[in-house]
């Protein structure tokens, strides 16, 4: 029996692979560290070629479901298909890492993880070389089809350093580059094992509103030019909403919510999970903290009441800052307002 997955839009009217067709598909993980459940029964669907984004406040279990589906932790319970393009299934759970590359996921880390003493294009060549054929024996003596490869990983560095912007810095010490390109160097390091699925581990952290415009510019690149399919753990929210097709949401360690942007930024569950629920109170509706004049309730102001609208998780656009507001006027050519 055939079955037509379809397709439907994602942001800017991209493809992106009907409910059927999921390259990972993880069911009832459960990890637990003594008496500490970290996963609790989490499912995980993940469309091909979409950008799938995992949010959640510190301590729901976001990385340690990131190293559940890379095999740096191995979960008591539960199962992680990977379905790569070319057929066949895989089953993730008990893997060391390094197979579950070779298969075809990669990932950065929250913490940055780069070979400081190498430069930018030595950290990509090492991860171009694991795609190597050749075998010690071969490169040791220097045989023809070594040097091929060894060509050929050269390439490819160069290749994937131009596509994140790098091309003018591959001979810097990578411990020498800012941190927002530290960060597109870990990044470049990923994409250099051609990866089918790359998983990105907060990559906004620590960068300036610019170098968070290019980062997502970067992953919409990824995504959209190279066809890798993204899973996204970040905390910067209008980041998530601006290039996330759909948004999963953890809250100690169980799945709370799953949809699109809007949908989940509207979930009671996810507002309570960041702002916390209301309390109860014997106040009448209506009541608040009283005008400027002592009269009733102000309606505006800092001590005016909040809106449902307005205490959801913040969209793309709301709160943004100045900082933030003049980097995305430069960008567009605009004059800072």
């Amino acid at each position: 029996m055939t079955v037509d997955v379809g397709k439907e839009s994602g942001p800017g009217g991209r493809a992106v692979a009907g409910p059927g067709d999921l390259v990972l598909d993880a069911s009832g993980i459960t990890l637990r560290f003594g008496g500490v459940t970290s996963l609790d029964g989490v499912e995980l669907g993940m469309r091909r070629g979409e950008i799938l984004a995992v949010i959640g406040p510190n301590g729901a279990g976001k990385t340690s479901l990131f190293n559940s589906l890379t095999g740096a932790y191995v979960p008591q319970e539960g199962r992680i298909t990977y379905r790569p393009g070319g057929g066949g299934e895989h089953e993730l759970r008990g893997r060391k890492p390094f197979r579950v590359n070779r298969l075809g996921l990669a990932r950065t880390f929250q913490n940055i993880r780069l070979f400081s003493a190498l430069t930018a294009l030595e950290n990509v060549k090492i991860a171009a070389e694991t795609r190597l054929k050749a075998g010690p024996a071969s490169v040791m003596l220097g045989l023809p089809h070594a040097r091929r490869a060894e060509r050929r990983s050269d390439e490819r560095a160069h290749e994937v350093l131009d596509f994140v912007g790098l091309a003018g810095k591959l001979n810097e010490l990578a411990g020498s580059l800012s941190y927002g390109d530290q960060r597109r160097l870990e990044i470049a390091r990923a994409l250099a094992t051609d990866p089918q699925v790359l998983l990105l581990d907060e990559p906004a952290a620590g960068t300036n509103p610019t170098e968070k415009l290019e980062l997502e510019e970067l992953i919409r690149h990824i995504n959209r030019e190279l066809g890798v399919s993204v899973l996204l753990i970040e905390h910067d929210m209008r980041l998530v909403m601006s290039v996330a097709d759909r948004v999963m949401v953890l809250n100690f360690g169980r799945k709370i919510a799953e949809g699109t942007p809007t949908q989940v930024q509207q979930d009671p569950a996810v507002v309570a999970a960041y702002l916390g629920a209301p309390a109860e109170s014997d106040e009448p509706a209506g009541a608040g903290a009283p005008g400027p004049d002592g009269a009733g309730p102000e309606t505006s102001g800092p001590h005016a009441p909040r809106s449902p609208a307005s205490g959801g998780v913040p969209s793309a656009r709301d709160g943004e800052d100045a900082d933030e507001q003049a980097a995305r006027d430069e960008q567009s050519g605009e004059e800072p307002t």
